[in-house]
């Protein structure tokens, strides 16, 4: 159940978007720096350093392409990018039909008010 993972499980795709953040920190960036920081991004199913394939690269520059020579961070193309690098980890985005955007999860405990304390 959807509501259950998002109450009980920690959002490892949120943890990775956190640290490009920290190291790019700007709502853009190359492609090249992208892929940079992602090669040395580990997770719990991917292996650091890695080298990305060309597929991967090819969809970073088809963004950029799109906007200006740089990739959007929070966009919904970089989320489903992230989706291909990191398939266990970062879900496939909601379709663009859907109306309501995705929620952090400091977002979602606030509009339920659930506490953010640990006990």
């Amino acid at each position: 159940d959807a509501g259950i993972q998002s109450f009980c499980c920690v959002d490892q795709c949120n943890a990775l978007m956190e640290a490009l953040e920290r190291s790019i920190a700007h709502p853009v960036a190359s492609p090249g720096l992208i892929a940079e920081l992602v090669e040395a991004l580990p997770s719990d199913t991917v292996a650091a350093p890695r080298n990305l394939s060309s597929s991967l690269h090819w969809k970073l520059d088809t963004i950029a392409e799109q906007h200006g020579g740089h990739v959007p961070l929070h966009g919904r193309l970089f989320a489903q990018w992230m989706h291909h690098a990191f398939p266990n980890e970062c879900p496939l985005p909601r379709a663009l039909d859907v109306t309501e955007a995705p929620m952090t999860n400091d977002e979602w405990r606030a509009r339920r008010k659930i506490s953010t304390d640990v006990s």
